[in-house]
C-alpha cells in the first residue's frame, strides 16, 4: 500500500472512531489509572476517606519538597512507609547535622502536617528528633513556610559534630 492510500484510509472519520476504540480495549491505553501521574489521586466510588487523603498528603509533600529543592536545600522523600515524610538538609547530609522533617499525621485532628527538627545520623540513617510541633497551615504553601522558617532558625546553631577529637600528633625529627 502506498503512502497516499494509507493517508486516505487513515482519515476517514469511521476509521478514526474504530481504531480509537480498539487501543482502548485493547492495549488499554485510555485508562485512567495507567495515565497517573505523581500529582494526580486515582478516585472511584469504593475509595475511603483514609486513602484521599494519603494521596493529597503526598501531592503537598512533593509540592514542598520542590519548593525547598528551589530554595537550595536537600530533600529526601520517603513515601513508601507510613507515616509519610520527608528529610530536609541545608548540606549534603553530613553527621549530626540539624535537618528538618515534614510529617503527615493522619491520627491528629483529621489529618495534619508536623513539623519536627533534629540532628541526622549518618551511620544509622536516622534522625534524632529534638522538638515537633504542629503545622498551622494545611496547604503545600502553608508547609513550606514554616520548615523554611526552621531551617533558618537552626541554620545559625552548631551542630553535634565531634570536633572535640584531637587531632593526631606528626612526628618530625628525632624521638628524645
Amino acid at each position: 500500500m502506498m503512502f497516499r492510500d494509507f493517508f486516505d484510509l487513515a482519515f476517514t472519520a469511521s476509521l478514526v472512531e474504530d481504531s480509537i476504540r480498539q487501543c482502548a480495549k485493547e492495549e488499554g491505553l485510555l485508562v485512567e489509572a495507567n495515565t497517573a501521574n505523581r500529582y494526580s489521586v486515582e478516585v472511584n466510588f469504593r475509595t475511603e476517606k483514609k486513602e484521599v487523603l494519603e494521596s493529597f498528603a503526598k501531592i503537598a509533600l512533593g509540592y514542598v519538597s520542590a519548593a525547598l529543592k528551589q530554595n537550595g536545600y536537600h530533600v529526601k522523600q520517603v513515601f513508601q512507609e507510613t507515616p509519610l515524610r520527608i528529610l530536609v538538609s541545608s548540606r549534603n547530609w553530613d553527621e549530626g547535622e540539624w535537618v528538618g522533617l515534614v510529617t503527615y499525621n493522619p491520627k491528629r485532628d483529621g489529618g495534619c502536617f508536623v513539623i519536627s527538627k533534629g540532628f541526622y545520623n549518618r551511620d544509622r540513617k536516622t534522625i534524632s528528633v529534638q522538638n515537633s510541633e504542629k503545622c498551622n497551615g494545611e496547604s503545600a504553601a502553608d508547609v513550606t513556610k514554616s520548615i523554611r522558617n526552621t531551617m533558618h532558625d537552626v541554620k545559625g546553631k552548631k551542630d553535634r559534630r565531634l570536633d572535640n577529637l584531637r587531632p593526631v600528633p606528626l612526628k618530625r625529627g628525632p624521638k628524645r
